[in-house]
C-alpha cells in the first residue's frame, strides 16, 4: 500500500461467497475486469477489502467519498473510485494478483 500512486488492487479471500475475488490482471499488467460471483458487470466489481486510495488523491477531489445513501447496494465501491480513477489507472500489487494472503485469528 505504501506504493499506491493512485488505487492500489489486490485478491481478497473468502469475500461474496467464493474463497476468492480477484482483478484480472492482462499481461501487460492492466485491470481489464474481475473474478466475483455478485454482478461482475459493475464499473469496479471489488470488495472495500481488494483496494487502497492514496490520500494525496483524495485531497485532489474533495467530491469522491464513500456514499451510503442513494447508492445501491453492493456497488458503494463502484460510487466511490469511479469519482477517483477509471479502469486503466488501478495499480495491480500481490504479483499481479495472483496471490492472496489470509489472516486468521488464532
Amino acid at each position: 500500500m505504501r506504493t499506491t500512486r493512485k488505487v492500489s488492487v489486490w485478491p481478497v479471500a473468502f469475500v461474496g461467497g467464493l474463497r476468492y475475488e480477484s482483478p484480472k490482471v492482462n499481461a501487460a499488467g492492466k485491470v481489464y475486469g474481475w473474478k466475483t460471483v455478485f454482478d461482475p458487470h459493475r464499473p469496479f466489481a471489488i470488495d472495500m477489502a481488494g483496494f487502497a486510495v492514496n490520500l494525496r488523491l483524495i485531497l485532489q477531489r474533495p467530491q469522491a467519498y464513500f456514499k451510503l445513501r442513494g447508492v445501491k447496494g453492493g456497488y458503494q465501491e463502484s460510487s466511490l473510485l469511479r469519482e477517483l480513477v477509471t479502469l486503466n489507472d488501478l495499480e495491480p500489487k500481490a504479483a499481479n494478483c495472483t496471490k492472496s494472503k489470509v489472516h486468521l485469528p488464532f
